[in-house]
Order: C-alpha cells, then sequence, then structure tokens
C-alpha cells in the first residue's frame, strides 16, 4: 500500500480537454510518488478524455473521475475532486494553469521548522496561451526568498476590510493555487453546510471560511505555479463585452440559477459581471449575511476598489460598461453614500511600451520567451532563474513576528 501523499493536486475541467491532456503531461513528468493528481472531467462528451487517460490509468498517482449522468456545476466539479483528495494537502488549479509538486520539499522543510501547518501559499504568474495574445505582455517573476507566517488576525482584517490599494482584498491564502491541510478542508465541510464548497464564486468563498477556520498560515516569495489564461477561459472575454455576457450566462445557466438573483443580493446590487470587486464583494456579503459575521468599517475601502478595477479594463467599451453599471449599484446602494469613493479612472493600453528587465525585485520577461508554447514550459524556465528551495529563508512581515 502507498503511504499517504504529502500533496494531492486537483484539475477540474470542463469541455477544454485539449489544454486538460496537456496539463496532465506536464504534471505526470515529475515521477515522485509523495503527489496524487485527480482530474475531474465535467464535459459533454466523455471520449476524448476517457481515451487519453486509457494511457494514464496506470500510473498510481492518479484519480481520474468521468463526467456522470449530469453536468456539474463548478462548485459540485470541485467538491467531487476535493472528495477524492487523500493528500495531506490539498491544492486546486485550473485545467490551462500549472503547478510544480516540488512545491512539497518546501511545505516539507517548512513544518520542520515551524511545525503546524494549515495554510500554505506562494506567489504566482501569469500566462496567456498561444491563441489568447491579442496584445504583447510581459511576465512577472517575483525574485524574493523570503517563506512567512502570517497572522491570522492580520489577514482577516486585510481582507474582509479591503485595506490593500487594489481591485481585490489582500489575500492569497484559499486551496485554489496553494495547499491546504485536508483535516481543516474537512473542517471547514463540518463547520460549513456539510460541504467543501457552496457559493459558485469557489475560490474567494474558500478564503472567507479559511480565515474563521485554520491558525497556521504561511507564503513563499517564490513562485510555484502559473495562472494560464487560454482562449476559452473567462479570462480572455476581458475586452470583448458581447463574449464575456456570453460566458457569464453560460455559467448562470450551467449554475442552475443566476447567482445575482440571489436573496443576500437585495441589498447589495453589484452583479457579479461587473468585475472582480463585484464578485469577491457579492461572496464576501454572502458569507456573512449565511454565517452571521458582522464585519464593520469596509465599504469606502470597497468602493475604492471598484474604481481600481474599472481601471483593469482592456479597452474603452469594456471600461464604460464597468463604470455606468458600478455606478448604477452605488447610487442603489446604502442611499448613495458610498459613490463619492467610486473614482475610475481609464487608462489606455493601446501602444504600451512593455519593460523586459529587473525592478524592484521582480523580473519582466516576455511570455514568449523561448518560444514556450505551456505554461509548464515558461514554469520550467522560469525555474533555472529563481531562487532554489534550499536557498529560501525563514522571515516574519512586519507586524507578524512570533516569540521564538
Amino acid at each position: 500500500m502507498l503511504a499517504q501523499p504529502t500533496l494531492t493536486i486537483c484539475v477540474p475541467s470542463r469541455n477544454r480537454q485539449r489544454y486538460l491532456q496537456e496539463t496532465i503531461r506536464s504534471l505526470l513528468v515529475n515521477l515522485r510518488t509523495d503527489v496524487e493528481f485527480v482530474f475531474a472531467d465535467n464535459s459533454d462528451d466523455p471520449m476524448p478524455m476517457r481515451e487519453f487517460m486509457a494511457d494514464v490509468i496506470g500510473d498510481p498517482r492518479v484519480k481520474f473521475i468521468p463526467p456522470g449522468d449530469r453536468v456539474y456545476s463548478m462548485v459540485d466539479n470541485w467538491e467531487r475532486c476535493v472528495e477524492a483528495a487523500t493528500g495531506e494537502f490539498v491544492c486546486i488549479i485550473g485545467d490551462d494553469d500549472y503547478a510544480d509538486p516540488n512545491v512539497i520539499d518546501l511545505i516539507n522543510s517548512t513544518k520542520a521548522e515551524r511545525g503546524s501547518i494549515d495554510v500554505f501559499v506562494w506567489s504566482r504568474f501569469t500566462y496567456n496561451w498561444p491563441g489568447n495574445r491579442r496584445n504583447k505582455c510581459n511576465v512577472c517573476i517575483p525574485l524574493n526568498t523570503g517563506v512567512h507566517e502570517i497572522k491570522r488576525e492580520w489577514l482577516y482584517e486585510e481582507f474582509f476590510t479591503w485595506k490593500q490599494h487594489s481591485s481585490t482584498p489582500n489575500c492569497p491564502f484559499a486551496i485554489y493555487h496553494g495547499a491546504v491541510s485536508k483535516k481543516i478542508m474537512d473542517k471547514v465541510k463540518s463547520k460549513f453546510g456539510g460541504r467543501y464548497f457552496e457559493h459558485p464564486t469557489v475560490d474567494f468563498e474558500n478564503s472567507c471560511k479559511l480565515l474563521v477556520t485554520a491558525e497556521t498560515f504561511f507564503y513563499s516569495e517564490r513562485p510555484f505555479s502559473i495562472l494560464g489564461s487560454c482562449a476559452e477561459s473567462n479570462s480572455a472575454s476581458i475586452g470583448d463585452v458581447e463574449d464575456m455576457k456570453r460566458k457569464h450566462a453560460i455559467f448562470m445557466q450551467e449554475l442552475g440559477r443566476n447567482m445575482d438573483e440571489d436573496p443576500h443580493m437585495a441589498d447589495f446590487p453589484f452583479p457579479s459581471i461587473l468585475g472582480v470587486s463585484a464578485a469577491v464583494g457579492l461572496v464576501q456579503n454572502w458569507f456573512k449575511q449565511t454565517y452571521g459575521y458582522n464585519i464593520p468599517g469596509w465599504e469606502k475601502n470597497f468602493a475604492e476598489a471598484c474604481g481600481y478595477s474599472c481601471g483593469t479594463a482592456q479597452n474603452r467599451a469594456h471600461y464604460d460598461m464597468s463604470v455606468a453599471g458600478y455606478e448604477a449599484a452605488f447610487r442603489k446602494w446604502k442611499g448613495g453614500k458610498y459613490l463619492q469613493y467610486f473614482k475610475p479612472k481609464y487608462v489606455s493600453a493601446e501602444g504600451a511600451k512593455f519593460f523586459f528587465g529587473v525592478q524592484d525585485n521582480v523580473l519582466f520577461i516576455d511570455e514568449d520567451i523561448g518560444g514556450v508554447q505551456t505554461p509548464a514550459e515558461l514554469y520550467h524556465l522560469v525555474d533555472q532563474i529563481v531562487a532554489p528551495i534550499a536557498d529560501l529563508t525563514f522571515r516574519f512581515l512586519p507586524g507578524n513576528e512570533r516569540a521564538a
């Protein structure tokens, strides 16, 4: 009998078999035996993955979950991934992403140095697959080498009060591109609704629940995974308003309802199609109302974040749609009190010149460097540049010191 794997990497997928197959190939190249892989296909046609997996299923590290007798929502597909996981820690990535199984070595050394770990996350970088490159992009690679333990109280305040001046709260702590103890995930399940996941915004829902359940949080500045974006992904629709609306409608159809019309939205008129700030605010609102958490003093910061979110639009049409939607929502919300803090600013990317080199301990490279064709190929190139795991050092962020 195989020993319990240290990490289970889960890859849920729907109707993107080509990318899922490439992701499976890239993960299985790593031959270490303390990792488990769970691949959950939720596609309309089961044959492509059934035939592909016939050559893979002999690998004892692999669990393959085929399509069922119905189309699963994203929530349910993630649910069956974690149900199947047996690793000490569980990570979920997209079918067009990549995660390095060797992060296990850092998790093990962190446990040896610091003891118990509930949540361990790392920096990520992004990659647009060929076929999803409307504009030239660079890739930002963090070069810092710190591994930090961060107090839950600090993370809780940062996340729920939107103190960070960006379009999303400052909290990468979730099972998506992070490693969460399976024991903590089981605790989440018993504490909240008898499921691992409930809300369609699964990644940020998981952040909400972890911040009130887990105790120990660690963060590595060195990246260990890539957020990929293929032409079929939702992120690829940014800038194409009609395609974004189409994919949004499909998502709601597969969910079986329009989550923007859920009861908790009656006093929070920010539909998810407006952008990332609205989507995060929506799931936070659901969580607080559903489970009775009262968190004051976040509204002004949220309004400012919505303005930052609008500024990330890739073209004027998308920007104008977002601004109009947010303005209408702020007029309805709390008597229009926070509209004054919503200050979007359009920044045209047309003719932008990209910097390549090192600045503020971040390396900027062309995403087409070396002719890479997949997230894994880019990661393996970057892996030769960033610090090896043995050179990473344990540190504490200011305000998060712990007595020795």
